[in-house]
């Protein structure tokens, strides 16, 4: 009886245990949906950090005026609510709060959009992307956490989206704005289903068709981005994990393929970075941001630091789907060559070639005034990470891209022009977007680019500039070895007008075929011993010292420069390093200017590679190549087509 009864009390203990077991184990595991929808809350890495974040959060939104932004409030409320870290009162008063920055009146312009923060008045929120964020955030609230509202809570939160339902649908989203074109596409994919609306899920889905056309028909316009390309995955893998149409799902899939293929075939695993030519990236010295730290690095093996539930809910979706055998091989090719499209005009592409210790990478036409168009990565077992070798042309003497970090838009206002375009992103950091050509073999490129003084400008005069890593084991102008200058000190080229460099067995060099400044004016080494930090993403760069090499241009606002960049790997003794040096000295070079146009090319010694130009009217009329560009491509490496295969299928009879 004794044996019985205690065997009684295990047993009840037992499915006491078995019972916790299972309620914790539902807690935190998908929940998958008939349809195969999933609703998952995952454990946070850092729950301390995350405390942490809510606590400061709070605070700031007490302040008056709130100082949390308007979409990081949705952000806020996400994570208070798994955490319960707000009573049901505090909940209410914040969504108060936000909804007060809803456009309710029907004659206004934004009229169901959103305000960006807690002082706007009239109607115009000028910008009309908020709505895009706060909902892309908020409507997990809904998804995940309905249950955890009170009643006037839920119906404060429903207000709040049926208003953003309205301003979604009347907000004009150019299809070539990638990053707000995919959120839009969630929101009304999650906004018809959530409320059970199918005429906004159908209009979600026809904006879901007619962007997948686009990209097979000319690729990702907003390309290689460290910053949107992790918001468009974003958006991408939150329709994957939570709609409930197949249809949908079946397409998302797809699209997600092609971008993870892509990311693959640039990215620099042991560096944490993603390589190439970037469409906007506001790093200009280390290209790691949103994409890198909270999704592709802790998917390949670094530790999440994500301190935020959304993104969090975002990397486990990542994690899932995975990495394929040929996304893994593609990234971990050596010598691998890309050339992809972006936009729907011919000559809007770039290329890469990504090798051992070094990618080299350039971009035929101009993006944005925060693209990455002509760049070089190094990195080693040694040194994995440290500033890039990237080229910039712009009037501000910011070199590298530190005027938004430093407030100078606040401090120099006064430089801002009169009639000053109202999304001109004064306080931002700024270069040019100039007229570019490029030709690029493997490991070398011929560019050209002319630029002109504009609105963001606040010098007479423009700057061609190549940041550069201080980590150089040589470095050498002309035929002459030098050492980096002290900090403050500068080293002029010499008639060479060529700098040569060499990391462990990589050897650089850059020439300058031929440029619009008066003979006496020479481009320059500059130690300004600057030293980058991150003021986006939460990481340090050890090896963070930076050079820069600039050429001043005339004080009428004009600037026009061809260089020749080479990089080769395998350089592994002196000999090796004074071939190369002679290589690119003793090349001939080919300079034609006359009426107007420039027909210039380097002989290498697998042929010409250069460009011809129309400088007055900014035409590409020829390019030099001894590799020329596939004939008909998406997607290319090393030949074959790895876009085209995914997407074909997509393409319309009727482009919209």
């Amino acid at each position: 009886m004794k044996d019985s009864k205690m065997n009684e009390n295990t047993k009840h203990k037992m499915n006491k245990f078995l019972l916790m077991l299972l309620l914790t184990v539902c807690s935190i595991s998908p929940l998958l949906a008939k349809n195969g929808a999933k609703a998952t809350v995952p454990i946070m890495p850092d729950l301390s950090a995350r405390k942490a974040t809510l606590e400061r959060d709070w605070t700031a939104m007490q302040q008056s005026p709130h100082q949390l932004g308007v979409r990081d409030g949705y952000l806020f409320l996400l994570d208070a609510l798994d955490a319960r870290f707000l009573s049901d009162n505090q909940v209410e008063w914040t969504l108060k709060e936000l909804q007060s920055r809803a456009i309710s009146d029907t004659t206004a312009r934004s009229f169901g959009n959103m305000y960006w923060g807690w002082s706007e008045t009239g109607g115009d929120v000028g910008d009309g992307n908020n709505v895009e964020f706060c909902v892309q955030y908020g409507i997990l609230i809904k998804i995940l956490f309905n249950d955890r509202l009170s009643p006037e809570a839920r119906k404060t939160l429903d207000q709040i989206f049926r208003l953003a339902t309205i301003g979604i649908r009347r907000q004009e989203v150019r299809i070539s704005y990638t990053n707000i074109y995919v959120m839009r596409i969630w929101n009304m994919v999650a906004l018809g289903q959530v409320y059970n609306q199918p005429s906004v899920l159908e209009e979600g889905r026809k904006f879901f068709d007619t962007w997948l056309n686009h990209v097979a028909q000319f690729g990702n316009r907003e390309y290689d981005s460290p910053t949107y390309c992790g918001v468009d995955l974003e958006s991408l893998l939150l329709i994957h994990r939570f709609a409930k149409d197949a249809d949908i799902r079946a397409k998302v899939t797809d699209a997600i393929r092609f971008f993870l293929n892509d990311l693959c075939s640039h990215y620099h695993q042991a560096g944490g970075f993603l390589g190439g030519a970037h469409s906007r990236d506001y790093n200009r010295v280390f290209s790691r941001d949103l994409l890198e730290e909270k999704y592709l690095n802790p998917l390949l093996g670094r530790p999440s630091t994500n301190n935020h539930l959304f993104h969090e809910i975002c990397l486990t979706e990542l994690r899932e789907i995975g990495l394929s055998a040929e996304q893994k091989e593609l990234m971990n090719r050596k010598n691998r060559f890309i050339v992809q499209r972006w936009d729907s005009l011919a000559n809007s592409y770039a290329c890469d070639y990504v090798a051992n210790k070094f990618s080299i990478a350039s971009s035929n036409q101009a993006y944005s005034p925060d693209d990455k168009p002509f760049v070089i990565y190094l990195g080693s077992p040694k040194i994995p990470e440290m500033p890039n070798l990237a080229f910039v042309m712009e009037g501000r003497d910011d070199h590298y891209g530190t005027w938004q970090s430093e407030g100078l838009g606040d401090k120099l206002k006064n430089l801002m022009p009169a009639n000053y375009p109202a999304n001109g992103g004064w306080g931002k950091t700024r270069h040019l977007m100039p007229f570019m050509q490029s030709a690029q073999n493997k490991g070398e490129f011929v560019m050209l680019v002319l630029g002109e003084k504009d609105h963001n400008c606040i010098k007479n005069y423009l700057n061609s500039t190549i940041i550069l890593p201080n980590a150089f084991d040589e470095i050498w102008i002309g035929n002459s070895k030098v050492k980096v200058p002290e900090a403050g000190g500068k080293l002029d080229l010499d008639g060479t007008n060529t700098l040569f460099a060499r990391f462990e067995d990589v050897a650089i060099s850059f020439r300058i075929l031929w440029e619009n400044t008066d003979s006496e004016v020479q481009a320059a080494l500059f130690n300004d011993g600057f030293k980058y930090e991150s003021h986006r993403e939460n990481f340090r760069l050890k090896n963070n010292a930076a050079l820069r090499l600039t050429l001043r241009h005339p004080d009428n606002g004009k600037a026009g420069i061809a260089m020749w960049w080479k990089v080769e790997e395998g350089v592994k003794s002196e000999a090796d390093f004074l071939r190369f040096r002679q290589t690119v000295l003793n090349a001939p070079i080919s300079v034609n200017e006359k009426d107007g146009i420039i027909d210039l090319y380097v002989s290498t010694p697998t042929g010409k590679l250069g460009v011809k130009t129309d400088l007055k009217n900014k035409k590409r009329l020829e390019y030099y190549n001894p590799t020329p560009l596939p004939l008909d491509y998406l997607f290319n490496v090393d030949g074959l087509e790895i876009g085209k295969p995914i997407m074909e299928k997509y393409k319309l009879k009727i482009i919209q």
